[in-house]
């Protein structure tokens, strides 16, 4: 048995590389080790030591390793040997160690890989030994992981420390302090993710922004641009440059100002390459915010087969500049095809240089894929990636998870039936609410066929509530069958407005297009202030009773929650009340509201009716903003300091105001 501590003494912890990123996750190594002893300091770092001493040793492939020590050989793998006198964590390269030293963390210290999201940490110990073993990593299944801190308000504004921003938007003024990223990057590399879009329309030029970028790198993984970016260029950005020069009078067009676009693009992409090979450049042609190019360049044409081949022409200019500024052909690069792209390419519009790879999306929206990834990306030889959507603003899972862990499951395993899919990266918005499911994807491509959704989300409340955990599954489960249900019209017809490459699904095991939380709000909103369309449920009393019933279903729901609670181990009720109990509350409040608002707005309705509408209106979004304070404790005051894509405060006053006014 090895001895990592006991009373007054620890083990020495042997590092052996000068990698930072592999110094920063033992550090991690570190501080997990003081808090689970409760001895600070007690566990000094040497470098390089030579010594049979008793301690923990971390080394790469490359480095001198001792006897009969297996070591991995494949990239990114690692292997774990516990002997009586030491532990030896040994990587393939530089992510391998680092995931190497964060697997000991799980599998042996038995510390969550979420535990900095959540506080899921194990109870202090006097003394800690491990029997001798030999844990091995599997090979990568997908090159690329990674995570999108997309629509991320909440990490914007939970530390106002890192910094502000220049961007005509309405969100995103403050850039997220690098301590909250940092955090964010190291719960991502324990669920063994190797890539980060580290935020919402980042420019480099920031210096305060390129933090966020510095800090990704660090920790040793790939970076890459949110899809309206090219080479890292948003139309804010494009803004940004002009203005600075004084050339704010210029038109930001490809077709028109062709030269400028260029040489905007060349300042980014030179800028971005200090970072070297951690790069994946995305290239695109796109239009402000996240809309198509001929949204925001009137000197676009019109047909679909022209606006093709002017972003065709535009990728191609982006790869060459890369080309140049790098001096080799030897780099990542990717295509995302979103919105019009899945038409653009999927109609062969659209061409990519030979080394892009097409990152096919799912529609958002509902989380399905279209027709473009059955039809182009699983009929060619081609490697491709996929872009999924656990978290969608402003029709989609926001402040609580949405989307069904089986759907999830089922589109990464019809993404891998060819084995070309090289690529995925995940919309994780805030991560915290949505983390279960960040985990389960991280698991998903370890294996996307072998993977079962029931027996990892069984495995993982069983890990959490002990003899209480199957319990627990049922009401998890419970949850994503009380949705209200848009149906399969509504979704073809938001699909098809935002160019999107509908596809047509036999009957399927789970509900394709739930109300999740950001559709509620939207759903509301649109109602107070009349404007309805056909891409929004319809205002009739089928609609109304169909918002009851899922609103009831909630509300019995969060009773058995309530029930349960006695049942729960004491060290992780809290966590069941934060990211169960709470988010069943949160989902039938806005449930409750939207019916509510139906009454509030209704023609038929009395005066006192429609006055009790508003009151229930009203309280429900009270309740949310008085109960989300469970998530606002240990060190999470102001959590919900910069919600803005959902506002809940927003709606509240919106709310009050039709209410005065009915």
């Amino acid at each position: 048995m090895f001895k990592v501590f006991e009373s007054a003494k620890a083990c020495q912890i042997v590092l052996h590389s000068n990698a930072l990123s592999v110094k920063k996750a033992t550090q991690d190594l570190v501080g997990n080790l003081e808090r689970l002893s409760g001895q600070k300091g007690a566990f000094p770092i040497t470098e390089k030591a030579e010594s049979d001493a008793n301690g923990i040793y971390i080394l790469t492939v490359g480095d001198e390793l001792p006897k009969n020590i297996i070591a991995p050989t494949d990239p990114e793998g690692y292997t774990i040997v516990v002997t009586e006198n030491a532990v030896f964590i040994v990587g393939f390269d530089e992510l391998g160690t680092v995931y190497g030293i964060y697997s000991f963390a799980t599998c042996l210290l038995n510390i969550s890989p979420v535990y900095r999201l959540t506080d899921l940490f194990p109870k202090q110990t006097e003394a800690l030994t491990l029997k001798e073993q030999f844990l091995a990593s599997s090979p990568r299944r997908v090159r690329f992981r990674g995570w999108f801190l997309n629509d991320e308000d909440l990490l914007t504004d939970f530390k106002i420390s890192g910094g502000t921003r220049n961007i005509n938007y309405p969100f995103y003024q403050n850039v997220m302090d690098t301590d909250v990223l940092d955090m964010i990057l190291e719960t991502a590399l324990r669920l063994e993710n190797n890539l980060i879009i580290p935020g919402s329309f980042i420019d480099i030029d920031n210096p305060a922004e390129e933090e966020l970028v510095k800090t990704a790198c660090e920790r040793g993984l790939y970076v890459s641009q949110h899809h309206v970016e090219p080479l890292g260029v948003s139309y804010f950005g494009a803004e940004n440059y002009l203005k600075k020069r004084g050339l704010d009078n210029e038109a930001i067009s490809f077709i028109t100002n062709r030269e400028r676009m260029v040489e905007i693009w060349t300042y980014y992409a030179e800028k971005w390459a200090k970072y070297g090979d951690k790069v994946i450049w995305q290239l695109g042609l796109r239009g402000k915010a996240d809309q198509a190019v001929w949204q925001a360049d009137p000197s676009v044409p019109q047909s679909m087969k022209d606006r093709g081949g002017i972003i065709s022409d535009a990728i191609s200019a982006q790869y060459e500049i890369v080309r140049n500024t790098l001096k080799t052909d030897d780099f990542y690069s990717t295509a995302t095809l979103w919105n019009e792209g899945s038409v653009l390419y999927g109609k062969g519009y659209l061409q990519l240089p030979k080394n892009t790879i097409p990152i096919f999306s799912d529609c958002g929206i509902d989380q399905m894929f279209g027709a473009d990834l059955y039809d182009v990306a699983l009929q060619s030889d081609r490697p491709f990636g996929v872009y999924y959507h656990i978290a969608f603003w402003m029709r989609g899972p926001h402040l609580a998870e949405g989307c069904h862990p089986e759907k999830q499951a089922f589109c990464y395993r019809e993404t891998s039936k060819t084995n070309k899919l090289c690529y995925s990266i995940l919309n994780v918005s805030n991560v915290r609410p949505l983390h279960v499911s960040a985990m389960l994807n991280a698991e998903i491509l370890k294996d996307p066929q072998g993977f079962s959704w029931e027996a990892e989300l069984l495995k993982l409340d069983l890990e959490l509530f002990g003899d209480s955990g199957k319990q627990v599954n049922d009401l998890r489960r419970q949850y994503y069958g009380c949705f209200f249900d848009l149906g399969e019209p509504l979704l073809k017809r938001t699909a098809e407005f935002w160019h999107f490459y509908y596809r047509e699904y036999e009957e399927l095991p789970f509900m394709r297009n739930a109300a999740d939380d950001g559709m509620l709000a939207l759903f509301g909103k649109m109602m107070l202030l009349n404007r309805l369309t056909d891409k929004l449920p319809s205002f009739t009393m089928d609609t109304k009773l169909a918002l009851a019933k899922s609103a009831e279903g909630f509300k019995n729901l969060y009773a058995k929650c309530e029930a349960l609670e006695a049942d729960l181990p004491k060290e992780t009720l809290l966590y069941f009340r934060q990211f169960l109990k709470y988010q069943v509350l949160h989902m039938q409040k806005l449930t409750e509201w939207c019916a509510a608002c139906m009454e509030l707005k209704s023609q038929t309705a009395s005066k006192e009716e429609k006055k009790l509408s508003g009151e229930i209106a009203c309280n429900a979004l009270i309740t949310i903003l008085e109960e989300r304070t469970v998530l606002e404790v240990n060190g999470w005051e102001n959590w919900h300091r910069g919600e803005k894509k959902i506002d809940i405060l927003g709606l509240l006053e919106l709310t009050e105001k039709s209410r005065n006014e009915a």
